[in-house]
């Protein structure tokens, strides 16, 4: 995983960066199907672009009716400003400032959800260990309350961190940087609406023009290596054969080869298996991205349409009068009667 991530990293870095390029810059790394570390985790890699592709073109397709409405409430001015923020929050989401924030979080959340549980379990335990020290006035604090402020604590240190990157992302847009600027023209009930949507916008035109073509790249180069990976371990496994025949080995030896033939020839199976899975999913990819993008645009065109359109006057209906009693009119309250319960 730790070698998917950086490989993921220099996808993005050769894409931001040579993209500009007249000519395409030598590559810098070396090719690694010979290597036995990559061939051995290479269907897993396979696998996790796959499942990588299908999950944020889920996660941007789902967000698209959402995007469609402009906040409720705007009013005309405000509705211009508003077509500014979301005009800047799509370009935002093209932009390689950003991407390359988006995707440098990715692989901090990749790393901490790789070691939450223990993370949780360490600042959880530290905390209860420290709460049962103290005491709760003249008590000793009971398992139960350190328990449940040590859990508290993690998830604090969850929500720390998923607001400093959230934080972090918004430095990186245009339309975050516009927001701020003009927060005082859109009004207060406004800005949580707009913040929101903008973000969203932000992101879904990151994954529409940007993420999910990084992926496909990312899955064309992985294919690439496939007849490498492939010998690599066809030759890790005889040579452990060839090993496993030699007389004289000690018991333990015997077992490490036969564990290591064993997670080889599984490797090979799951390779077997996850190549011609990814070779289909590298042919899907480019119109499943034009259809994503297709469908974004539309989306976003019909928020624009809506922004165009002059604000909805405010409600000047006059609620119905009360129909006149045919009872006689009640007499004068006395303000020094009894009136418990009536009090508004």
């Amino acid at each position: 995983m730790r070698l998917h991530r950086s490989l993921r990293s220099l996808s993005a870095l050769a894409f931001f960066l040579g993209a500009a390029a007249c000519h395409p810059e030598p590559a810098v790394t070396a090719p690694s199907g010979d290597q036995s570390v990559f061939a051995e985790a290479y269907a897993a890699r396979l696998s996790a672009v796959r499942s990588a592709f299908a999950e944020q073109e889920k996660r941007a397709q789902s967000s698209l009716p959402a995007l469609r409405t402009p906040p409720a409430g705007l009013r005309d001015n405000e509705r211009a400003l508003a077509k500014g923020l979301f005009e800047r929050a799509d370009r935002s989401g093209r932009s390689g400032y950003y991407a390359d924030e988006a995707v440098r979080q990715e692989e901090l959340d990749q790393l901490f959800e790789d070691g939450r549980a223990g993370l949780r379990r360490r600042v959880a335990g530290s905390v209860s260990y420290t709460v049962k020290q103290k005491k709760c006035g003249e008590l000793e604090c009971g398992e139960e309350l350190a328990t449940e402020l040590g859990n508290a604590a993690a998830y604090a240190a969850d929500r720390a961190l998923d607001r400093q990157q959230e934080q972090r992302l918004d430095a990186h847009s245009e339309a975050a940087h516009y927001l701020d600027a003009h927060a005082a023209e859109l009004g207060a009930k406004n800005l949580d609406a707009l913040t929101k949507q903008s973000r969203t916008i932000t992101r879904v035109s990151f994954i529409a023009h940007v993420r999910l073509e990084l992926y496909r790249r990312e899955l064309e180069r992985l294919i690439e290596e496939e007849a490498s990976a492939s010998a690599t371990l066809e030759r890790a496994e005889s040579e452990d054969r060839a090993a496993l025949a030699q007389s004289g080995l000690s018991k333990a030896q015997k077992s490490a080869l036969e564990r290591r033939l064993a997670d080889t020839g599984a490797r090979r199976a799951e390779l077997a298996k996850e190549a011609p899975l990814a070779k289909t999913a590298r042919d899907e990819m480019p119109p499943r991205i034009e259809r994503l993008q297709q469908d974004y645009q539309a989306a976003f065109a019909a928020l624009l349409a809506a922004l165009a359109q002059p604000a909805a006057p405010a409600s000047s209906v006059t609620p119905p009068a009360a129909p006149a009693s045919s009872t006689s009119a009640a007499p004068p309250v006395d303000r020094n009667a009894d009136t418990t319960g009536t009090a508004r």
